[in-house]
Parts: structure tokens; C-alpha cells; sequence
């Protein structure tokens, strides 16, 4: 490191020289420091660039032939502008980049020089007290990290993480704020769900009739049997070759994306894609939007430690966090980043630390030197309770450090439990509160609402308190819930009468063992089935899952999201190191621990990575550079650090 430069700024410090005498003096100095050695960050006064094959200070050329050009100690002194702008300046401003700046509320240069804010879509970026930060535009609200609609966005419908649920057949809407379905082809809106009403035991002919137990839907008919080719599946009588919730046989059911639709064609699945949208594997995308799939399909946007990849007209970029600002394609808080110390590519000389946007020889007390940074452990999901402890970043939430170690922030609408973010309005594993899990009823299905655990009813069954119940045939809920048939008689077609004829008595419910779920092949045989799911019998029990969900092996999973089987049966998304594995629209992705940023699919620490040295590509290839900090530098035994 130069001499000149301490001695000179000890010099400014104590005679008070004004702007004006600073710039009038300082060509003068200047001169003196040609062919001088770069400072430990690679770096010269105004009017000279470091010449990094020797490490040296050389003249920059101009116009008028005198020095010009400026960097991050000029900057940062107020001295990167002109004489006039830096001589008009008022107090408080400092100037950055030739103008006079407020570090406190410029969202260019914020807290810093060139420290620069950013925004969402629908968002303005702004500086509030030297930290970054976003307004969103009229019609928009902040949820987390993004901007929304409430009033039309179908996963914060009225509210940040109030989710539409996915119908399995039809499209999300959200109109008002409030949750619906569209249905198209032949499928009709019956409440909030679409429904064939040719084939539908729940919806046959119309949205309110519906099939006793053990019959079925044929051409909108409810019958006993089904007719010529068509198949009976849980009451539908369905062409599986054709039929997307049973194709090819009657337990499996295409998987449907979103942005699209499951297609059955020759008894195998594909699908078909909403209108600007287009195949991508079992996906739907906009490729001019979707940053995992950023003008191609595949193609997977970098993110940056502490924000977010973005995907815009086809090009990728990315947005920063609250609190932290833009530097190159990294997100930092400029108040304790080694690399960044105080301003964008300021990197503090070996032996230094940066905290406070100053570097200094050492930490204060309570907090600890992590790699330059001085931090406190207590809170920092970087370095949560000693350096390089990065906590895993949940899906639906961010990571968090407190007394306990790791935990997780939820976003808005989700909830902590264990290391996992879920809605406990939806959730049957978590119903109302954590580990809550929803009942699976006989001859139907859990589901959690914001009031807590019910049923969702097979065809043919009602719900009497918290059961499924045939009111066709149940001696203790004959034609109506409560209605018990008396000693002798029997419940047949929902009256009490005095014997079944030719169905069969079970405990005085006259039923069909070829269809009956409670007794399914003989009197008491109950079947029952796994979450998301509900129980048949065709003289032997099996399930058929409740859309969105389909069928993998003996469980029914939403494909859409399910790390297990995303995009389609068998699809498990892979482990990364020092992240989290995520399944996002059938899609797999990353999301990464704090502190690392994604790079190529990948999460790695820019601070010390040789091929990814203060963000993605940059390679420490030359002159047995390693990375430092962020920082490509030179061994101990060069004794210099250069960029």
C-alpha cells in the first residue's frame, strides 16, 4: 500500500481544507503517484487506474490531457464529481459519482456510493434511513418480497398467502378478492368445483342431482350399471382411453399443471397449455417470465444471497431483499460486508475488518470477525452462533437465527412448525395449530378449513356430524341425519321398512356388498384410504384420489409441488449441498441457506468460491489468485490484495 494516501487524507483531516482547496491541490499530488504501487484493494486516486500486471498506479488519458476519471476513496471523500459539484454540495450531501447525493434516501446510492436499491415487479425501489426498501404501485401491497393484486392474484386472494385451491379440474380465479373456478370444454360450474355431468355420480345431469351409493352416472343418468365401453370408476362411467382422471384405468389420473390441463389421449397422459404458455416437460411456462425457465426451458435464473432471480422479456436478473443493496449481481449490506465496506467494491486491506460501513483493525464487543465481517452470531443466519452456520431456508419462508439456533421467518399467511412453513387453514397434518392432524373418515376424505377438520363426502354419502354416512341405507340415519329405524326394521332405499328384499342385511342396512364401503364384500368390511383420497369397493376395496392429487405407488400427491414425485411420479427433486430442495409449478429448484448464492442450479459462497468470487462466474483463474472476501487475490507471499 501506498504511503501517500494516509499521509495526505491525516493532512486534509487536520488543516480543514474545503472541497474546493482539495480539488485545486490535488493534481499536484497526484503527479507524484505515478507508476506507484495500488493500495491492498487494487485501487489509486482520481485521474489513475491500478494496472493489475504490476500492480501499479498509471495515469488515465482525457481530453484536455490532464487526469480524470474517479473511484471508490475519491467517491467516498466527495471528490468524484467536478470542482462546481463538489463545491455546491449542502450539508449532509456527499457527492457520488460527480453529483450531490443523500446517502440517507437515495435509492441509487444508498447509505453508500453506488449501493443501489431495487424493486419488484409493481415496485419502486427507496432508500429510508440508509436502507433499501420498496414501495409497491397503487393497486399493489407487500407480500414478503413481492408486490401483488389482492384483488386478482389466486395465491394472495384478499390477503398475502391466501391460497385458491387447486380444483383438479377448471382454473383458479380470483376476482374481488375472492376464490372461484373456471370451467370450460364440457365441464360445468356446479359451486366451486367443474364438473362432467355426463359422467359425475355427485353432479349427474345437473349440479344438484346426485347418484345414490353404489350407483352411477351414465350420459348424465344416474343407473345401476354402466353401458357398452365405458368403465365404472367410483361411480363414473368413463372411457379410460380418453377420460384424464382415468386414463387408462380407472386409479390413475393425469397429472395436471398449472397454467394448463391434463390431456388423456390412447390411454396416456400429456398435457395441454393455456394460451401464452408452452410445454416444458410436465410444466406450462411463460419463458418470458419465469425466471426457472428464463427464455428457454431450463434455464434456471441466478439468485443472490439475500434476493431473488427475476426473469424479464426473457433475460434474467434479480431484485435484493429489504435492508440490502444492489452491488454488481450481488446483494449486500454495505454496513459489514468485507468486500463491500461502506460502498459498492470498497474492500477492506488484509489484516482489517469491516464493520459499520468503516474498516477497522478489529470488531467492537459483541459481535465476531466472520471472515471480515464483524456479525452478530446471536441473530445472524449466516453465522448463527459461530461463523459459517448458515441456516436452511424453508419453502414458503426464509431463514432465521435466534436463542434456540436455526429456525425459520414464514411468509405472510403461513405458519411455523418445526422447519417447515405450512397454512394451517388448508393443512390436515396441521389443522388450526401445529401437529393437528385431520381424522381420515370413513367413505370420504379429511380436509382442514379455517374453521378446522371436516369431511369431504364420496357420492351417494352425507356428512352427519363428523361422518360420512349413506342415508340411503343407515339404520341410525334413515333418509335424514338422527332418523333411526326401530327394533325389526331395516333402512332400505332411506325409509324404514321390514326387510332388504334383495340386498343384503348388514345390522339393519340394506346394502350392495359389490359397492359398499362400509361393507364391502361381506357385512363390517370397511375400506378406507390414504390423505388425499378417498375409499371404493367393486367387491374389494382400493381408492381413487381427490384431484389435484393422483396416484404414485400407494399415496396420492400433488405433483405440482411434491418433492417425491414433481412433474410426475417417481421425479424426486435432488439434495443440494448448503440448500433446501424445492418443487415449484413441477419443477424442481433450490433454494438456498443464507449467505450462499444460486449459481447454475447450484449454491455456493461468493466470499471464498475460485470460480464464483463475489458472484456467479467470476473465476480467481490467474496468477495463483484464490478468492478472499469476495475478493480475487494474490497468496501471503505477494503481500498485496488485487481485483
Amino acid at each position: 500500500m501506498y504511503e501517500q494516501s494516509p499521509l495526505w487524507l491525516a493532512l486534509v483531516a487536520l488543516t480543514g481544507f474545503s472541497a474546493a482547496a482539495l480539488l485545486s491541490c490535488q493534481s499536484g499530488l497526484a503527479t507524484s503517484l505515478d507508476r506507484k504501487p495500488c493500495d491492498a484493494a487494487g485501487r489509486c486516486l482520481p485521474g489513475y487506474e491500478c494496472d493489475t500486471s504490476s500492480n501499479s498506479c498509471v495515469r488515465l488519458p482525457s481530453s484536455n490531457g490532464d487526469a480524470g476519471g474517479s473511484n471508490a476513496i475519491g467517491d467516498s471523500l466527495g471528490m468524484g464529481g467536478s470542482s462546481s459539484a463538489a463545491g455546491s454540495c449542502r450539508e449532509g450531501e456527499t457527492v457520488c459519482g460527480g453529483k450531490c447525493v443523500l446517502l440517507n434516501s437515495d435509492a441509487a446510492n444508498c447509505g453508500s456510493c453506488n449501493a443501489l436499491c431495487t424493486a419488484p415487479l409493481h415496485g419502486t425501489p427507496v432508500c429510508v434511513a440508509s436502507r433499501c426498501n420498496f414501495a409497491c404501485d397503487q393497486g399493489y401491497a407487500a407480500c414478503g418480497e413481492t408486490c401483488v393484486d389482492f384483488s386478482s392474484d389466486v395465491d394472495n386472494c384478499g390477503g398475502c398467502g391466501k391460497n385458491c385451491a387447486a380444483t383438479g379440474a377448471g382454473t383458479r380465479t380470483c376476482q374481488a378478492g375472492v376464490c372461484g373456478v373456471s370451467c370450460g370444454g364440457r365441464l360445468a360450474q356446479c359451486g366451486a368445483v367443474c364438473a362432467d355431468l355426463d359422467t359425475d355420480p355427485g353432479h349427474c345431469g345437473a349440479c344438484q342431482t346426485t347418484c345414490p351409493a353404489g350407483g352411477v352416472c351414465s350420459s348424465g343418468q344416474c343407473a345401476d350399471t354402466c353401458q357398452s365401453e365405458a368403465v365404472n370408476c367410483s361411480g363414473a362411467c368413463v372411457v379410460t382411453a380418453t377420460s384424464a382422471a382415468h386414463c387408462g384405468s380407472c386409479d390413475k389420473a393425469c397429472p395436471a399443471p398449472q397454467h394448463g390441463m391434463a390431456v388423456c389421449a390412447g390411454s396416456s397422459c400429456s398435457i395441454g397449455c393455456d394460451s401464452g404458455y408452452k410445454p416444458c416437460g410436465a410444466n406450462c411456462i411463460d419463458a418470458s417470465s419465469d425466471p426457472l425457465n428464463c427464455g428457454a426451458c431450463g434455464h434456471t435464473c441466478d439468485a443472490p444471497s439475500g434476493g431473488m432471480a427475476t426473469c424479464s422479456a426473457g433475460n434474467c436478473d434479480s431484485t435484493c431483499n429489504q435492508g440490502f443493496a444492489k452491488c454488481g449481481s450481488l446483494c449486500i449490506k454495505t454496513d459489514n460486508d468485507a468486500a463491500n465496506c461502506g460502498s459498492c467494491g470498497h474492500a477492506c486491506a488484509a489484516g482489517e475488518v469491516c464493520s459499520g460501513s468503516q474498516c477497522v483493525s478489529s470488531c467492537p464487543a459483541g459481535d465476531k470477525n466472520c471472515s471480515g465481517s464483524c456479525v452478530n452470531v446471536a441473530t445472524d443466519p449466516m453465522n448463527c452462533h459461530a461463523c459459517a452456520v448458515a441456516c436452511p431456508a424453508p419453502a414458503n419462508g426464509g431463514p432465521a437465527c435466534g436463542a434456540a439456533g436455526c429456525g425459520v421467518s414464514c411468509a405472510a399467511g403461513y405458519s411455523a412448525c418445526g422447519t417447515s412453513c405450512v397454512q394451517l387453514g388448508t393443512d390436515i397434518a396441521n389443522c388450526g395449530k401445529c401437529g393437528v392432524v385431520c381424522p381420515m373418515p370413513a367413505n370420504g376424505s379429511a380436509v382442514c378449513t379455517a374453521s378446522g377438520c371436516g369431511a369431504n363426502c364420496n357420492p351417494g354419502y352425507t356428512v352427519c356430524g363428523s361422518a360420512c354416512i349413506d342415508l340411503q341405507s343407515d339404520t341410525k340415519h334413515c333418509g335424514s341425519c338422527g332418523t333411526s329405524c326401530g327394533a325389526g326394521t331395516v333402512c332400505k332405499a332411506g325409509v324404514c321398512t321390514a326387510d332388504c328384499g334383495t340386498q343384503t342385511n348388514c345390522g339393519g342396512s340394506c346394502v350392495n356388498l359389490g359397492s359398499d364401503t362400509s361393507n364391502c364384500g361381506k357385512c363390517g368390511t370397511a375400506c378406507s384410504a390414504p390423505a388425499n383420497a378417498m375409499p371404493v369397493c367393486t367387491g374389494m376395496c382400493g381408492f381413487q384420489c381427490t384431484l389435484p392429487h393422483i396416484r404414485c405407488g400407494n399415496a396420492c400427491v400433488d405433483t405440482t409441488s411434491d418433492l417425491n414425485n414433481c412433474g410426475a411420479c417417481g421425479t424426486k427433486c435432488p439434495v443440494a449441498p448448503h440448500g433446501t430442495a424445492t418443487c415449484t409449478s413441477s419443477g424442481c429448484g433450490v433454494a438456498c441457506d443464507a449467505g450462499f448464492t444460486r449459481c447454475s442450479g447450484a449454491c455456493i459462497d461468493t466470499t471464498k468460491d475460485n470460480f464464483n468470487c463475489g458472484g456467479c462466474g467470476i473465476v480467481c483463474a490467474t496468477n495463483k489468485k484464490t478468492c478472499v472476501a469476495g475478493v480475487c487475490s494474490k497468496g501471503k507471499d505477494d503481500g498485496n490484495m488485487q481485483n
